[in-house]
């Protein structure tokens, strides 16, 4: 695999910590820089968990359906994009119904705020029909708009550190799509592929983007994360000790630490190539990552 010249020539390729949560299928990792934790969800727990990495202790709750991610939301809430539409989770725990598509042979996915807390997720069809994904906006003011469809499994959310850029992944037809965005009103513009990963091990799922506007785009199935610059170029490749990276996020001290999550679902422990899978594992990063924010407002009921 050739690369174009790295930012990152200097990073370590061994990851600083390795949890070893068990998890099934952890994704959707978003970094709670008020409270110095990670959160990510456990589609197959199906569960939402917090990690404190600096003292490695974990704290999670069942959800009622299985979940395809989940967004911190004010006053202690999560945004919980499950199997049969949204729901705000409140932090006494009590689920409160937001306004959600049709669910019928669909089922939520990737989601994540965009820079104005706005939430938005991916569906995706539930028999693994082609086609059949879409793309939604979840606004803080609890209205849902449909913004694109045509999609196999939309995946891997991200913007650009100025806000002008969206990405997107499709996971099966392994495609990055780069959108023209515009920050104050959340519309999407004009779609470019930028990447298709084809000729690449593995398969596109969560992303992060980092402060110079790089994308770390996990690898399922590939054993990595490929890092790329804000035009799909490819920059580099980050190894995980496990087969199937998830997702990634940055947080940590100054947003310098890289988590990436991981899946052992459909692997079997005693296969060489397990590793350490569905652990969650942090690396140090030479360029820190642009923050992920949480969703504004109430994200309840229009009036």
């Amino acid at each position: 695999m050739t690369f174009a010249s790295s930012p990152l020539d200097d990073m370590p390729r061994q990851p600083e910590r390795i949890w070893r949560v068990g998890a099934g299928l952890a994704e959707c990792p978003v970094w709670l820089e008020d409270r110095r934790l990670l959160a990510w969800v456990d589609i197959v727990g199906p569960s939402c968990h917090l990690l404190d990495p600096s003292t490695g202790e974990t704290w999670m709750f069942k959800v009622p359906a299985k979940i395809g991610s989940a967004a911190p939301a004010p006053g202690g809430a999560m945004l919980l994009a499950l199997e049969d539409g949204l729901w705000r989770r409140h932090a006494d725990g009590r689920l409160e119904r937001c306004a959600s598509p049709d669910m019928t042979g669909v089922h939520f996915n990737d989601g994540k705020c965009d820079p104005a807390g706005r939430f938005w997720v991916g569906s995706r069809s539930s028999d693994g029909s082609p086609a059949k994904g879409k793309l939604f906006r979840f606004d803080p003011d609890g209205r849902l708009y449909e913004m694109a469809s045509g999609f196999d499994v939309p995946n891997g959310l991200g913007w650009s550190p100025a806000g002008d850029a969206f990405y997107l992944v499709d996971t099966v037809p392994r495609l990055l799509y780069r959108y023209d965005y515009d920050l104050a009103s959340g519309a999407i513009g004009r779609r470019r592929v930028i990447q298709d990963f084809a000729g690449q091990a593995g398969k596109p799922d969560g992303l992060a983007v980092d402060a110079a506007g790089n994308l770390w785009c996990a690898m399922w199935d590939g054993g990595g994360i490929l890092v790329l610059s804000p035009e799909g170029l490819l920059l580099d490749r980050l190894p995980t000790p496990c087969p199937r990276p998830t997702s990634c996020a940055f947080g940590g001290g100054e947003r310098m630490t890289l988590f990436v999550t991981s899946a052992s679902y459909g692997l079997d422990p005693a296969d060489f190539g397990f590793g350490d899978s569905g652990s969650i594992f942090a690396f140090r990063s030479p360029i820190p990552g642009t923050p992920v924010a949480s969703m504004a407002g109430s994200g309840g009921k229009p009036t």
